[in-house]
Order: C-alpha cells, then structure tokens, then sequence
C-alpha cells in the first residue's frame, strides 16, 4: 500500500509551477521583445530592431515571423546577405507563407540585379517552390 507523503506532493507541485512560470516568462520576454523591435522598427532605429529580433531568436530560434523581421531590418541598413539568410529561414520554418518566400526571392533578384550575386537566375528559381497565386 503506498503511502501518501505530503511534502513529496508539494515539492512535485512546485516543480511543475516552476516549469510552467518558466515557459511563461520566455513568452512574454520574447513577446517584450519583439514589441520593442517593431516600435524600433517604425522609428528607423533599425540597429535596435535587429539587436531586439536576434534576442527573440536566441529564446525561439523557430520563430518564424522574428527571422522574416529580421530581413527586413538587415535589408533597411543594407545588409543583404544577413537579410536573405533571415528571409530563407523564415521561409524553411514556414513553408506554405507567401509573404516570407517572396521577401526571400525579391531580395535575391535584387542582389543578382545588382550584380552582386554571381548566382544564375535557374539556381535562384529551383531554391524554393513556385509562389501560389
């Protein structure tokens, strides 16, 4: 017959309140976060939105809409490559978003065009499924 021993329970108890708080304070920090990187974002204080979506990154690296953020604030300064790899991850986290995959592929017609990119236009074009219109 098993015993019931109350100070077991309340310690299994705390465990799962512990674990709970945890998973609770990682979103409402990426949540802080990530609003703070588009407030940045909408003042132009690009550096700060990128510094801000990196954050939530580092605490949800699937975070799909972070890394899609992230293009755009490395595109406003200028970084191209940092933009097309958040666009590109963004796109591999979610798939079926035609928004993500059209950031991705517009930036990189846009470095190609720049002639930046020695990339021919057929690679660039089998990297990712046709958009659905």
């Amino acid at each position: 017959m098993l015993k019931y021993n109350p100070l077991a329970f309340i310690a299994i108890l705390v465990c799962f309140m512990l674990s709970g708080c945890a998973v609770f304070q990682d979103t409402s920090q990426t949540e802080a976060y990530n609003r703070f990187a588009i407030r940045a974002a909408q003042a132009q204080l690009w550096n700060e939105a990128i510094f801000r979506w990196k954050q939530v990154i580092d605490v949800d690296p699937d975070d799909s809409k972070a890394h899609n953020n992230l293009g755009v604030a490395y595109e406003a300064v200028g970084n191209i490559d940092e933009a097309i790899a958040a666009y590109q991850r963004a796109a591999e986290l979610e798939p079926d978003n035609k928004y993500y995959r059209l950031n991705y592929r517009r930036c990189r017609i846009h470095l190609r065009r720049s002639g930046l990119d020695d990339e021919d236009a057929s690679q660039l074009e089998e990297e990712l499924p046709p958009v659905e219109q």
